[in-house]
């Protein structure tokens, strides 16, 4: 029923014209696979689909809940909706080199990226490497997530490296960004948690 609601809504003309807060009675019940075909429909969709916004955020988080119960939790900081929801489920393929392989492929909560193991390891570097080689400095380095030892995604430091050189007051920002990485370690665990959850009950299907 919900699959044919879509087709129907791809014909529609006048949906464009709709307010938002039609338009979201309307996309509430579709799917998040629905959701990104009808943004690539208009640029209206498009923007509003793809929009942060709070009733925009409220759409996607109702489909996550409806369509993808497993995933409990709350997305990453600073993440959008659209983007947990296609990390956590609807990725298919390296977002580096387009392999897609499900054994070949990992999701990197700590980055937020879906990737072949050749592709994320030649944008990690090691702790070491970015201290001594690399002259990162060790603040920087503790405000960044990295994926156990093997390292520290490389865009991820060098955004936190140029922030904190643009920013006055550095010990205040070191510290609110250590509070940040605490809070995406806890985010993180509760998602793998979810995806644990999940995996044990189709196990036992």
């Amino acid at each position: 029923m919900i699959f044919s609601k879509f087709h129907q809504l791809q014909k529609v003309p006048y949906l464009t014209l709709l307010p938002n807060e039609v338009l979201a009675e309307i996309c509430e019940n579709l799917s998040p696979v629905d959701l990104y075909s009808l943004a690539s429909t208009s640029k209206k969709l498009r923007n509003f689909l793809w929009s942060t916004s709070t009733i925009t955020q409220q759409i996607w988080r109702n489909s996550r809940r409806l369509y993808f119960p497993q995933y409990k939790s709350q997305p990453l900081k600073d993440m959008s909706e659209q983007k947990y929801i296609y990390l956590a489920a609807l990725a298919k393929k390296c977002q580096f080199c387009d392999e897609k392989d499900p054994r070949k492929l990992k999701r990197y909560w700590e980055f937020q990226v879906y990737s072949c193991e050749g592709c994320i390891q030649k944008r990690i570097v090691s702790h070491k490497s970015l201290l001594k080689k690399h002259k990162i400095s060790e603040d920087v380095l503790s405000t960044c997530l990295s994926f156990g030892e093997q390292g520290y995604f490389v865009p991820d430091v060098l955004t936190a490296q140029i922030e904190y050189s643009k920013t006055i007051d550095k010990f205040s920002w070191v510290t609110h960004k250590q509070l940040d990485v605490i809070q995406q370690k806890c985010r993180i665990i509760s998602i793998l948690l979810d995806e644990f959850h999940a995996d044990s009950i189709l196990g036992h299907q």
